[in-house]
């Protein structure tokens, strides 16, 4: 079976090296001197460039076993940029050599140093995560990154959760509430169901345009459009008892019940119609 790239893998680890990227800019200032008196703003630098190199490595080894390519950590970044099309790879070669220098705790390494070094090759981490990118847009003809395996995965948990809350709530009120098992089981598949539906979201927002969220992912595609406006109080409804189920216990069996009724056939219909409008935003930019 062809070897295929990991979206998420590639989209959750460059995330990581943007957050990484962000806190190493913030705490590096642009006097050298402040930076060497404040062993603070060291160590606050000295974790991010770790955590950037670490990120930039994970896609590099999964791309390396993908591609085939012969790599090892002495070597994988410059190998990968190359390979990627990157200008100016062999820069990367340089971050691995001081990265190795500077995980040797043998050896000490003067903040001056540091400060020098990371001023002026911090934006080689972005360079070559814009590179790979490009690269996998380009080889698997997906110009947006949509990890479709994801979606299919997280629909098909989405569709087996409902199903067994329907099941549940056919029993009635009176057998709901006279069973534990039964509060217990719609619960934990409700939480499956949400939980699935807002990573849906959460990989598909940034696609739509939106650029900054949290828990309100979905009321933001009702915003933007991508949900319709009718939708806005089923969504409401099911952040609403997503957050009751997980900060308290105290949700009566009659309350889950009548809540459930009201949501539990609204996911779906709520999934699907995100699943319209990535496929009117697929066919708006293959005819772009």
């Amino acid at each position: 079976m062809e070897k295929k790239p990991k979206i998420s893998l590639i989209l959750e680890a460059f995330s990581s090296l943007e957050k990484a990227y962000g806190e190493i800019r913030k705490n590096l200032p642009s006097v050298e001197e402040e930076f060497t008196n404040n062993p603070l703003l060291q160590d606050k630098v000295r974790v991010g460039f770790n955590l950037a190199f670490e990120s930039s490595m994970r896609v590099c080894r999964h791309l390396s076993a993908v591609y085939n390519i012969k790599t090892s950590s002495k070597d994988c970044l410059s190998k990968m940029g190359s390979f990627v099309g990157m200008e100016g790879a062999q820069a990367l070669q340089r971050l691995t050599d001081f990265y190795l220098k500077f995980r040797d705790l043998k050896e000490s390494l003067p903040p001056s140093e540091l400060y020098r070094f990371i001023h002026e090759n911090l934006h080689l981490f972005k360079d070559y995560a814009k590179a790979v990118v490009e690269f996998v847009k380009r080889d698997t003809k997906n110009p947006l990154l949509i990890d479709f395996e994801l979606l299919n995965e997280k629909a098909g948990r989405i569709k087996e959760s409902v199903r067994k809350i329907d099941f549940v709530l056919s029993q009635g009120l009176e057998e709901f509430s006279k069973k534990p098992m039964y509060y217990d089981r719609v619960r934990y598949f409700y939480i499956v169901a949400y939980d699935s539906l807002f990573d849906i979201c959460r990989h598909l927002a940034p696609k739509f345009g939106v650029k900054k969220f949290g828990d309100d992912c979905l009321s933001k595609l009702v915003e933007i459009g991508a949900l319709p406006q009718d939708y806005y109080m089923d969504v409401f409804r099911m952040t609403n008892l997503k957050n009751k189920l997980i900060s308290s216990w105290e949700v009566s069996p009659e309350e889950l019940y009548r809540s459930l009724l009201e949501v539990n056939d609204r996911i779906e219909p709520v999934m699907k119609s995100i699943a319209e409008s990535l496929r009117k935003l697929l066919r708006e930019k293959a005819a772009s």
